[in-house]
């Protein structure tokens, strides 16, 4: 009986939700690695039969070793991704091992941390899960990416990308280094010093002792290295990054531009607005380890000043909260506590779930999987602050401020969780790629519609905006980057006047005067998560 199904086969009904969004993949033409499936329905009397004709498979696929991870139907939703919840397991080509895996992976359908996050978050828990079975790759870097995606382009984004494996970046365990922009544009990068690399390892390699030497592979723009063993655990090799890499940035910009542009193909092959994207870069290129949507934006920013009389590090879920310190410990932290803690695996779900008024982590970023979770339970939250754990006793009642990056001791009663004070939009055009319904009534000064020049045409949609005008306000048609004005004279739309300002183009009503100050994009809860300014427009 065959049961391994290849991945360009799957569905979700058979496969689960991240096997089915890697098949996806594969079936546009993207680069993901080679993978197979144990599927959905796969019986524990099957399970012996499967690893046959895993190793089967694998022969001459993995000289690292197999990766095998989850993938459940109510996994990597829109609104609750599971992130982390679920085990991935390492293990070398042997029948035991590779069964162990398997049936490892597959019983963490039931664990608490699992059954408890989707009564949080109002799902019935999946009864079974899928487990692909994937080459462990061997990565110069890996990492993670969350973009806003518009006509096509990741128009507003973040990656967070270290050397060697990821895991210690969606684990928390490191903090990866930051690249935030918009369109093609760099706002900031925040580079992270990365001790130790982290990548799978050979038996001849995995047998070195500490001090020994090991291969590294290098990105492009890195000088060629070899790196000293710090030990090795489950099959991964701890390698000391080398002296020669100290200051050579993690991302260059050629692969940043790869990732971006994989990244907007991935969202379109999947119809996905916001994305989220584990990705790797291997000798042949960029590879997609993992593509769902991004549950909820992540902040734009890099590392504040630190607070005269506090701690700051990076901002991953915004919002304001006061409460006493507790760490995670044997006891649960009670709830209304601010949880002070290192990397927040799966194991301490609970606490998540118990409902702390804030979350402040040592390590990590807005990435990682701690923060994932924490921004879709809406509790404000501060990764990267390295003195949290040696200098907050528990106790000492501490405000977070998740919006700004910063932690400081509180010299009042706690209070409740503040969301994000709401903005005003008065002297802004929203962005959509819909013409409105009916009035927004949120104030705005107008509302501009996203011209798709691959799917709609430009006179058409100009005539409609007219016609939807009296009943929704001011509109306009903003125009892609790179189309040429003669593409848009308003001598062919009656009613409009072309408008260029700060680098964009806007069909603009006549009667509608000046341009607004700005233009916002704004996510599913009504919040800014794009911004730029229009200022003074000429025609």
């Amino acid at each position: 009986m065959t049961v391994l199904t290849p991945l360009a086969a799957c569905d979700s009904a058979r496969a689960g939700a991240k096997a089915a969004a890697l098949g996806r993949l594969l079936q546009n033409g993207l680069p993901v690695p080679d993978s197979a499936v144990v599927p959905l329905g796969t019986t524990d009397s099957d399970l012996p039969g499967a690893v046959g004709q895993v190793l089967a498979w694998a022969e001459q696929r993995a000289p690292y070793g197999l990766i095998a991870r989850s993938s459940a139907p109510g996994e990597d939703g829109t609104a609750s991704s599971f992130a982390g919840l679920y085990d991935s397991v390492i293990t070398p080509r042997t029948p035991g091992q590779v069964l162990a895996a398997l049936r490892q992976v597959r019983a963490c359908v039931r664990a608490p941390a699992v059954t408890a996050y989707a009564a949080a978050r109002g799902l019935r828990p999946d009864d079974e899960l899928a487990v692909l079975v994937q080459p462990v790759l061997r990565p110069a870097l890996s990492g993670v990416l969350a973009a806003q995606v518009t006509g096509g382009r990741c128009v507003r984004w973040r990656i967070e990308a270290v050397r060697g494996l990821a895991e210690p970046l969606v684990s928390g365990a490191q903090t990866g280094e930051i690249h935030v922009g918009h369109a093609a544009a760099v706002d900031s990068v925040v580079s992270c010093a990365q001790p130790f690399i982290h990548l799978p390892g050979t038996g001849l390699e995995l047998d070195l002792p500490p001090g020994e030497w090991a291969t590294v592979p290098a990105a492009r723009h890195a000088p060629a290295a070899r790196a000293k063993v710090a030990g090795s655990a489950g099959g991964v090799l701890h390698l000391r990054t080398p002296a020669a890499w100290a200051d050579v940035p993690v991302l260059a910009p050629r692969e940043r531009g790869e990732l971006l542009d994989l990244a907007a193909g991935a969202a379109r092959a999947l119809d996905l607005e916001q994305i989220d994207m584990e990705w790797a870069v291997t000798a042949e290129g960029p590879v997609v380890l993992q593509a769902r949507p991004l549950t909820r934006p992540v902040h734009d920013g890099a590392l504040p000043e630190p607070p005269a009389d506090g701690w700051s590090g990076l901002a991953a879920v915004a919002g304001i909260a006061t409460g006493p310190a507790a760490r995670l410990g044997p006891d649960t932290p009670p709830g209304g506590a601010v949880l002070i803690c290192g990397a927040l695996g799966p194991e301490a779900a609970a606490a998540l779930l118990r409902g702390p008024a804030a979350v402040v982590s040592s390590t990590g970023g807005p990435l990682s999987h701690t923060a994932i979770i924490a921004r879709e339970l809406g509790i404000p939250c501060v990764t990267n602050v390295p003195e949290a754990l040696d200098r907050i006793p528990d106790g000492m009642v501490v405000e977070v401020n998740g919006t700004a990056g910063t932690v400081r001791p509180a010299f009042t009663v706690p209070s409740p969780r503040q969301e994000e004070r709401p903005v005003s939009y008065r002297d802004a055009a929203v962005l959509t790629t819909t013409i409105p319904d009916t009035p927004p009534g949120d104030g705005r000064a107008a509302t501009l519609v996203l011209h798709d020049s691959g799917r709609a045409d430009l006179g058409v949609l100009a005539r409609a905006v007219a016609d939807a005008a009296e009943e929704t306000g001011p509109l306009g048609v903003l125009l892609p980057d790179g189309m040429p004005p003669s593409a848009a004279l308003p001598a062919h739309h009656p009613g409009f006047v072309l408008r260029t300002a700060n680098g964009l183009a806007v069909l603009w009503p006549v009667r509608a005067g000046g341009l607004p100050h700005r233009v916002v994009t704004l996510d599913t809860d009504d919040r800014v998560i794009f911004e730029r300014p229009l200022g003074r427009s000429a025609s």
